[in-house]
């Protein structure tokens, strides 16, 4: 499985393809910060609620001891009589699949879901004003941001692990530089953080700061992907 984020909003594990598809969709619609999985990944993500699809021919109690504890479980069920043997099982809400907009809507509700940030992660009047309403170039430089990017965090994430002020500095310069492009305030900010604390030489701080990172990267990535999808 490919490297994922170390933390988003909603992590959805979903073998249905199809099903999967769809509640990314509905979630990042929402602005949430999504990271959908066939199964239960590898590497530790942090986040504020979990949907899972449920095989009710399993341990359901298994499927859903993993999950962090204190932190919503929404178990996708096939069908309604499944419901309470879900809850029992430690899930704390149920939906039926395939699942409606309406419906995420009221759980994610009567569950208190933390919403989403309503502030939007690239300034698309800036962005199109910076290319002279030319979207070509936009789409060029889109490309290289997204081909560059994995290296990027790779090297922020290792400067990390070895605690290196100096190769944290120059990494996150170099990817402050790139969001700013996009008029990326919280990606940018994030990354100014994780500079200053280079040139401090003070690390206590990154992992939580480079996990702030990762989620603005994403979104920053899903805005430019839906920005330029027309082109």
């Amino acid at each position: 499985m490919a490297h994922l984020p170390t933390s988003c909003d909603a992590l959805i594990i979903d073998r249905n393809p199809i099903h999967r598809h769809l509640l990314y969709a509905l979630l990042e619609q929402k602005g949430y910060q999504v990271v959908a999985v066939p199964e239960l990944p590898e590497q530790a993500i942090s986040y504020h609620f979990a949907m899972i699809d449920i095989d009710e021919c399993e341990n359901i109690e298994q499927q859903i001891a993993w999950a962090q504890s204190d932190i919503p479980i929404i178990g996708l069920v096939s069908h309604e009589k499944y419901d309470q043997s879900c809850l029992n099982a430690g899930a704390t809400a149920t939906l039926i699949r395939p699942v409606r907009a309406d419906q995420l809507v009221a759980v994610l509700q009567n569950l208190n879901v933390p919403a989403a940030s309503q502030t939007p992660p690239i300034d698309i009047d800036g962005i199109m004003t910076r290319v002279g309403g030319r979207r070509q170039i936009l789409k060029k430089m889109v490309d290289i941001f997204t081909e560059e990017l994995p290296d990027q965090i790779a090297a922020l994430h290792r400067a990390i692990d070895q605690q290196s002020p100096e190769d944290l500095r120059q990494a996150a310069h170099a990817l402050k530089g790139s969001v700013a492009n996009f008029d990326a305030k919280a990606a940018y900010e994030a990354a100014f953080a994780l500079e200053q604390m280079g040139k401090s030489n003070n690390l206590n701080q990154a992992p939580a700061t480079f996990q702030t990172l990762e989620r603005e990267l994403s979104a920053v990535q899903n805005a430019l992907k839906e920005l330029t999808y027309s082109f």
